[in-house]
């Protein structure tokens, strides 16, 4: 059988970005009506909705494409043999695509109260004040946090997070976990995720959650500050570097270490 039949990565591919697609449309979501409309939704509130969209997006594309939604996996289990190298491309860019133009989609939708919320606050797109309009859809650095301590943190946080995932995953022994319940564990580890470390440093886990609204932000008037982040080294490279490492040294540590094959 050819694993790489057309057709087959068609589906696969379209499953990437519908899947990776839904965890922006669920996430971004609250995150805009916490910001800029009267709605009560509080930190616990958006962790709990970001965990939602994980499971219901793993759920949406398990069983047709594998449900990576995540360029770090996908270049991980590459690395591991465990995946075809001639899909690993087409999965990033499916990802990362879904991800754009979900992030599209829900600044069509809110696009008027975002400019109310400019003209009423006097924030002009593209200066540093506004940034914090801008982590509406991607992150930036917070307050009384460093470069340095942010990289590390979500390295680690990764690296626990890849472990989870690989001990979910080992269909030997969890078979019935594998293919039911872990969409429902992931969502759960996603939200004590956030609502722990997450609630002090900035913690993606994915680099195409944060680098799709961030290019999608670039062309709508922050340009280059959408990358910069208006730090001395570019803030993206933390959600951009920071999951692939964390991930790939994660699940290094689960091959080797914990499950010997």
């Amino acid at each position: 059988m050819n694993i790489y039949n057309k057709n087959n990565i068609i589906k696969q591919c379209l499953a990437e970005f519908f899947g990776t697609g839904l965890i922006i449309l669920f996430g971004l979501n609250a995150t805009v009506l916490s910001k800029l409309s009267n709605y009560n939704i509080n930190y616990l509130d958006i962790s709990i909705i970001w965990s939602i969209g994980v499971s219901i997006s793993i759920y949406s594309s398990l069983f047709i494409s594998g449900a990576h939604l995540n360029p770090a996996i996908t270049i991980f289990l590459w690395s591991i043999s465990e995946f075809n190298k001639k899909k690993v491309l087409p999965y990033i860019f499916s990802q990362i695509l879904g991800s754009f133009f979900f992030t599209m989609i829900i600044y069509c939708i809110y696009r008027n109260i975002l400019i109310v919320f400019e003209r009423t606050h006097k924030i002009v797109r593209g200066t540093q004040e506004s940034l914090d309009l801008a982590s509406i859809f991607c992150v930036y650095p917070k307050i009384n946090t460093l470069f340095l301590y942010d990289f590390i943190a979500e390295v680690m946080t990764s690296i626990i997070f890849m472990i989870v995932i690989m001990l979910l995953r080992h269909k030997k022994k969890y078979l019935l976990t594998y293919s039911y319940l872990s969409p429902i564990l992931v969502g759960i580890l996603i939200f004590f995720i956030n609502i722990s470390i997450g609630s002090y440093y900035n913690i993606t886990l994915n680099p195409a959650r944060d680098i799709g609204p961030r290019v999608f932000l670039s062309f709508i008037g922050w340009g280059s500050l959408s990358f910069t982040g208006g730090t001395n080294i570019p803030y993206f490279f933390i959600p951009l570097l920071g999951p692939i490492i964390g991930i790939n040294i994660g699940g290094w540590l689960y091959k080797k270490l914990i499950i010997k094959n």
